[in-house]
C-alpha cells in the first residue's frame, strides 16, 4: 500500500499517512485514492483534485508533483476485438460500428485492434490468438466457444492485468471480466413463441444450431424448448442439427430435414448459415408455408423477410452492442472490479412489415 508521511516539524517524529485516512477525508474509496496516487488509471479530475487536497491537508508527501499526474494527455486504452470470420456481414457490421464510434467520439480514449478469425470454431487457435494479445492491448473482447483452451487463455491474460470480456456468447471461466450480449434464453423463448403463432398448425419443428460450444446458442435452444414444453405441447421439437454456421452445411442439412420429416411446420436457426437455409426452402417447394425464425438482420435475412421465407428475425442492436462493449472494456480496465460485469443488450424483433 502506498504511504506518505508528515514532514519533520521542530524535531517531532514523522507520522505516516495512510490511504484510509486520505479516503475518509476526501469522501472516496481507498481504491480511488490508490488509483490517484499511483497514477495507474484514469480518474475524474474533480475526484483527483479532492484526493490531492485531502492528502496535502494531512501532510502526505508526494513522490512527484500532483499536477504532473493530472496534466498532459491520457494514454488511450487499447481495446482488442477477436471477431468471427471476415466474410460475415454481421461481423463486418460490428467492426464498422466500432470504428465509427472511435472516430466520432475522441473522448472515449480508445485505440482499436480488430482481428477476424476464420478458424473460430477451433478453440486452441482462438486461445492462441487471445494469448498473442498480451502486451499489445489493455483489454480484450472475444467471441468464442466454451473450452478449457479458452479458459486457460482468459487466466493467462488476467494474470497480465488484461481483462477479457465475452461478446455475444458468454463463457464460464471464473476469471472472465464481463459479458456483453442479449439474454439468449429469452431470445430462444421469443423464437418459439413466433413459430407457435406463425405455423399453420401444430406439428414438427426443426432446429439448426451453429455449434454446441457456444453457450449463447445453447441457451437459445434451452429457452426455445422450454416454451414448447410449457405453452405449446402440440408441437414436437426435433433434436438440433449442427451446421457450424456454414451456409453450404446448413443448405444440405435443411434439404435432408425437409425430405425425412413429415409434418414439419417450423424451422429455427439458432446461429448462422441462413443463406443456405433460405436456398433449401426455396428449392424444395414444400406444399405448405414453414414458420421460419432466425437471428441477426443482415442483407440475406432482410431479403428472406421481404420474400416471405423468413417470418421473424431476432437481432442485436449492433450500435448499442458496440457502445456497451467499448464502455465495459474501458470501465473494467480502469477499475479492475472483483466481480464479473454484465451488460444485457435488448434484441429487436423484425418482420416483413418493419424492416
Amino acid at each position: 500500500m502506498l504511504e506518505g508521511h508528515f514532514a519533520s516539524q521542530s524535531g517531532l517524529l514523522r507520522r505516516r499517512v495512510t490511504l484510509r485516512e486520505i479516503a475518509e477525508k476526501a469522501g472516496v474509496s481507498i481504491a480511488t485514492v490508490d488509483r490517484v496516487l499511483s497514477g495507474r488509471a484514469i480518474v475524474r479530475e474533480s475526484t483527483a483534485a479532492r484526493v490531492q487536497a485531502a492528502a496535502q491537508a494531512l501532510g502526505y508527501q508526494f513522490a512527484e508533483p500532483m499536477d504532473v499526474r493530472l496534466g498532459g494527455p491520457r494514454r488511450q486504452i487499447r481495446c482488442g476485438f477477436l471477431l468471427q470470420r471476415a466474410s460475415s456481414a454481421f461481423n463486418q457490421h460490428i467492426a464498422q460500428q466500432l470504428n465509427e464510434l472511435q472516430q466520432q467520439n475522441a473522448s472515449l480514449g480508445v485505440e482499436l485492434f480488430l482481428e477476424f478469425l476464420d478458424e473460430y470454431l477451433e478453440p486452441s487457435k482462438v486461445a492462441a490468438e487471445m494469448r498473442s494479445m498480451a502486451g499489445r492491448v489493455d483489454a480484450v473482447a472475444v467471441v468464442a466457444t466454451e473450452s478449457p483452451y479458452i479458459s486457460e487463455a482468459v487466466d493467462f491474460l488476467m494474470e497480465r492485468r488484461t481483462p477479457v470480456v465475452a461478446l455475444l456468447s458468454d463463457l464460464s471461466s471464473p476469471n472472465l471480466a464481463g459479458y456483453v450480449g442479449t439474454n439468449n434464453r429469452m431470445a430462444g423463448r421469443s423464437a418459439a413463441w413466433a413459430i407457435a403463432h406463425c405455423a399453420e398448425q401444430p406439428g414438427i419443428v426443426g432446429v439448426l444450431i451453429g455449434s454446441h460450444g457456444y453457450l449463447g446458442q445453447e441457451e437459445r435452444e434451452i429457452g426455445f424448448r422450454s416454451y414448447f414444453r410449457a405453452k405449446a405441447l402440440d408441437f414436437k421439437v426435433l433434436e438440433p442439427i449442427v451446421c457450424f454456421d456454414e451456409p453450404e452445411n446448413a443448405y444440405k442439412q435443411t434439404i435432408e430435414l425437409l425430405k425425412i420429416s413429415d409434418g414439419l411446420v417450423g424451422l429455427y436457426s439458432v446461429g448462422g448459415g441462413n443463406k443456405g437455409i433460405i436456398r433449401a426452402i426455396e428449392e424444395s417447394r414444400v406444399s405448405h408455408k414453414l414458420a421460419y425464425v432466425c437471428h441477426e438482420l443482415t442483407p440475406t435475412t432482410r431479403v428472406g423477410l421481404s420474400a416471405g421465407v423468413i417470418d421473424v428475425v431476432l437481432a442485436h442492436d449492433v450500435p448499442d452492442l458496440a457502445r456497451a462493449t467499448l464502455k465495459m472494456l474501458v470501465d473494467i480496465k480502469n477499475a479492475m472490479p472483483d466481480k464479473k460485469q454484465s451488460s444485457i443488450i435488448p434484441f429487436s424483433i423484425y418482420t416483413s412489415e418493419n424492416i
